[in-house]
């Protein structure tokens, strides 16, 4: 049973190797504590591995049928709505999000618990020196450095002002902290663990679902856009640090755009490529719950058990692409048709041939093979790939100098011309800025990008005009407006009965 804010520290580590399968494949070394004398390649291993265990929160079954943290930030946005009722969307419609809400619960708990694991692997690691070699101790702790930013980086989004740790947590005193402001946190943690490991021995390119330097590069971009925007705005000069890091990637070479839509919901194709970073999923061990998630709610048109219909496009957002726009086509980033599953309808039933649901449903993430055979899914979920680095560089550089370079220009057409959309040459800032930002919308939609890229901006697309207005006094799909309160995600009621140093302002 989860401990309330931070759990005391004593790790069951795990191992697991280089490739994608074994990643996932957790076989346990031993119990490891803060006592433990540290000698073993192994069991440095393993104390890294430990920080990838909570990576699960970008992606996890969440208290209820057809629940998953991924909805959280999908529903704030406006943008999403759901069939299943039980995945409490009626809340987020209405915009009265509660303390009680088991979405913020697990992305407090998990990211808190996936921080405390890093926090033993960097206390533990620095012990292994002498007796493994000095690269592999400097990759570890860059793996670690990145992992604990990243965590940090979605709770202080999520929640704002949040308790700052550091070390491992030993005493129950330890326990009840108060927050650290939002900048704070990022200067004292998320940016310097970047830094720290964009100078340690990772490489540059990983395809093993490994952190890579170009991981650690593209987290401290979105942390610079971040950061020079809402609610810190840090400054200028944040975008040009954003942008250099962005850039080095694109001159690298090592990364491209898939040439296809359906190579991003292929498995095959996890880790590679356009993939920069990714949560490991694979048959039969850690499967991608999201795949029957996003499928018209028990329509029978696939061998899962069940299809939830949890997390649907409207259809504003749907029609809001422009015409000609590939992304908008059918089995694109959206579907209205497909057959029913033989399991679940008689031989000759007119559904095995073609079922019209008469609206739109996400495509994005369409296993095909674990929807119509294995009723699992191995695809990966992503955080980051190369169509993001792209949108942050051209978003970046241009706000940093005041005028799109031929970089930022190629960088969004890059993005367009997939999409089977002419050059963007309009070089105005303001024009500029808008069309990155639209590509944003529609390039990464679903992907957990969308919600904080409107808190940061404090702006929202208004899918009726195509015009960026304030997100506070907007109002939604569902005659609800949003307000200050909603940019932030109140903390979860557990965690203030436990903690009386946290509150809501209640």
């Amino acid at each position: 049973m989860k401990n309330k804010l931070f759990y005391l520290i004593l790790v069951v580590l795990t191992s697991m190797v280089s490739c994608t399968s074994d990643f996932l494949n957790e076989l346990p070394t031993g119990t490891l504590t803060s006592e433990s004398r540290l000698t073993s390649k192994e069991a440095a291993l393993a104390f890294t591995n430990s920080s990838y265990s909570n990576t699960t929160v970008l992606n996890e079954p969440a208290f209820s049928w057809g629940g998953n943290t991924v909805l959280l930030l999908e529903y704030m946005t406006g943008k999403a709505a759901s069939e299943n009722s039980q995945s409490n969307f009626k809340e987020f419609e209405d915009l009265v999000l509660s303390e009680r809400s088991p979405f913020i619960e697990e992305w407090w708990q998990d990211s808190y618990s996936g921080i405390a694991k890093c926090n033993l692997a960097l206390l533990k690691l620095p012990e292994f020196e002498g007796s493994v070699e000095d690269n592999l101790i400097s990759r570890y702790q860059g793996e670690v450095r990145f992992m604990r930013a990243m965590y940090y980086f979605y709770l202080v989004r999520i929640f704002g002002d949040i308790p700052k740790v550091m070390e491992p947590q030993t005493e129950l005193g330890e326990l009840q902290l108060a927050p650290s402001p939002i900048k704070e946190i990022y200067d004292d943690i998320i940016i310097p663990d970047l830094l720290i490991a964009e100078n340690s021995e990772l490489p540059f390119k990983e395809e093993t679902g490994r952190v890579s330097m170009a991981a650690v590069k593209t987290l401290l971009a979105d942390v610079y856009l971040t950061y020079a925007g809402y609610p810190v705005q840090g400054g200028p000069q944040y975008y040009a640090e954003s942008a250099k890091r962005s850039e080095e990637i694109i001159n690298s070479e090592m990364f491209s755009l898939f040439p296809e839509y359906d190579d991003l919901r292929n498995p095959l194709n996890n880790n590679r490529q356009e993939f920069i970073f990714q949560v490991q999923f694979s048959v039969n061990k850690r499967t991608n719950e999201m795949v029957p998630g996003v499928l018209p709610s028990r329509s029978g048109m696939s061998a899962f058990n069940l299809e939830y219909g949890s997390l649907i496009p409207t259809p504003n957002f749907v029609e809001s692409y422009v015409e000609g726009d590939k992304r908008a086509e059918e089995k694109q980033f959206f579907f209205t048709t497909y057959k029913g599953h033989p399991s679940k309808f008689s031989a000759g039933a007119p559904e095995l041939e073609l079922m019209d649901f008469n609206a739109s449903y996400i495509y994005k993430f369409f296993d095909q093979n674990a929807i119509d055979v294995v009723g699992q899914s191995g695809l990966n979920w992503t955080i980051y790939r190369y169509a993001d680095v792209l949108l942050l560089y051209a978003e970046a550089q241009s706000q940093a100098e005041g005028i799109p370079s031929t970089m930022a220009i190629n960088a969004l057409n890059a993005v367009r011309n997939r999409a089977n959309l002419l050059d963007f040459t309009n070089l105005d800032l303001e024009s500029f800025r808008k069309e990155v930002w639209d590509q944003r919308y529609f390039e990464l939609c679903y992907e957990n990008k969308m919600w904080f890229d409107i808190a940061r901006t404090r702006l929202i697309r208004d899918d009726a005009s195509g015009e960026y207005v304030n997100i506070v006094g907007y109002t939604n799909n569902w005659g609800k407006t949003y307000g200050e309160n909603h940019l932030l995600f109140p903390f979860p009621l557990s965690e203030v009965q436990a903690n009386p140093n946290l509150t809501n302002g209640q």
